[in-house]
C-alpha cells in the first residue's frame, strides 16, 4: 500500500484497509523499519515509503520479475550456511520446480569441490534455484552451460561497460579476476533426474575481499566503483535463466548456445592444462561440444573431450 502511493497514507487509511488498529500499524512500520525499509512518519499526514532495501526479498525481486515458473516462489535468509545445501534439502521434500533459496550472507559458501567461497552480508548476490528437468544425467550435466550464459547475458544488462570472460566450466571472469561462480548439483536416478539446483554467487557491491583471494577475485563495484541493485540483477538472471532453460528443455543439446558460449571463453584457442581426479590432460582448447564438454587438441593431433576437471592456461596457475 505505502509503495502505490506517491505521497503520505493516513493510519486512518490503512486501519481501515487492512482492520487493524493504530498500535498494530505502527508495531509494522517498526518492523519494517528494522528490515531496511525507510519509512517517514508526521503526524496527521500519515506515512511514506522514502527507499526499500537492496535485498534479496521475494517482494521486492518480484518487483522486476516476468517469468512464468523460476522464481515464482522466492525463500530468503538473512544467513544460513550454504543456499544450495538449503536447496538441496527442500528439493528432497518435494519443494516445486523453481523454487529460489536466496540469503544475504552464508557462513559456509561453496564452489566447485568445496571450496570456499567468500560470503558477506549486504553486498553480494546468493541464490540458488531447484529445476526438476525430465532428462537423464547425462544430459543434465549440460545445465552448468546454460546457466553461466544466463548469468554472462544478465551481468550484460547491467552495462557497467566491463568485459565478461567464461571461464570453463563454470566461472565467470573481469579482468583476469573471478566475479561469477555457479555450482550444480543433483540427485538422480539411474537414467532419469530428480532434481538439479543451480547455485549462482556474483561479487556485486563488496569493495574488499578477503586476502586469500583478493589476488584471484573481484567484484562489479571494485571495477567500476559505482553500485548496482542485487534485486534487478537478481531478477534478469532468474528471467534469462528460464528463457535458455525452457529453450534447452526442447533440444537438450548446446548447439544454438555453442557460438555464444565460445564468444565469451577465456580458453578457446589457447594451450590450456586440465586438471581432473585421475589425470592432467593438456591441449588446446577448440571448441565446446554440444554436450558441453571442452574440446582439446592434444600434442599427438588428437581430439579429446574433457566433461570435468580444473582448467588452467597452459604455464599459470
Amino acid at each position: 500500500m505505502l509503495r502505490s502511493s506517491t505521497g503520505y497514507i493516513s493510519g486512518q487509511q490503512i486501519s481501515t484497509e487492512f482492520g487493524i488498529t493504530r498500535a498494530a500499524i505502527w508495531k509494522h512500520i517498526r518492523d519494517l523499519r528494522k528490515t531496511g525499509y525507510i519509512i517517514d512518519a508526521i503526524p496527521n499526514k500519515g506515512y511514506h515509503l522514502a527507499s526499500s532495501p537492496d535485498m534479496l526479498f521475494e517482494e521486492e525481486i518480484h518487483l522486476f520479475l516476468s517469468t512464468r515458473t523460476i522464481g515464482e516462489k522466492i525463500i530468503f535468509h538473512r544467513e544460513i550456511d550454504s543456499t544450495n545445501n538449503v536447496a538441496m534439502l527442500l528439493a528432497s521434500d518435494g519443494t516445486p520446480h523453481g523454487t529460489v533459496v536466496t540469503s544475504d550472507s552464508q557462513t559456509g559458501g561453496r564452489g566447485r569441490r568445496g571450496r570456499e567461497w567468500f560470503s558477506p552480508p549486504g553486498c553480494n548476490l546468493y541464490m540458488s534455484v531447484i529445476l526438476r528437468p525430465s532428462v537423464s544425467p547425462v544430459e543434465a550435466s549440460q545445465i552448468p552451460v546454460i546457466s553461466v550464459i544466463a548469468a554472462v547475458r544478465a551481468l550484460e544488462h547491467l552495462n557497467t561497460g566491463l568485459d565478461f570472460q567464461i571461464k570453463w566450466p563454470n566461472d565467470i571472469l573481469c579482468r583476469g579476476k573471478k566475479v561469477c561462480g555457479i555450482l550444480c548439483e543433483m540427485k538422480s536416478d539411474t537414467d532419469q533426474i530428480q532434481h538439479v539446483v543451480v547455485g549462482i554467487g556474483i561479487n556485486v557491491n563488496v569493495t574488499s575481499m578477503h586476502p586469500c583471494i583478493s589476488d584471484i577475485a573481484t567484484s562489479l563495484k571494485m571495477e567500476t566503483d559505482q553500485e548496482y541493485s542485487r534485486t534487478r540483477l537478481s531478477a534478469s538472471l532468474l528471467e534469462e535463466l528460464e528463457i535458455i532453460y525452457l529453450d534447452w528443455l526442447q533440444e537438450r543439446n548446446l548447439k544454438k548456445y555453442m557460438e555464444e558460449w565460445e564468444r565469451y571463453s577465456l580458453l578457446i584457442g589457447r594451450n590450456v592444462r586440465i586438471e581432473t581426479p585421475s589425470e592432467t590432460i593438456t591441449g588446446i582448447a577448440t571448441r565446446l561440444s554440444e554436450e558441453g564438454a571442452l574440446m582439446l587438441k592434444l600434442s599427438s593431433g588428437a581430439l579429446r573431450k574433457v566433461y570435468a576437471g580444473d582448467a588452467h592456461i597452459a604455464n599459470h596457475r
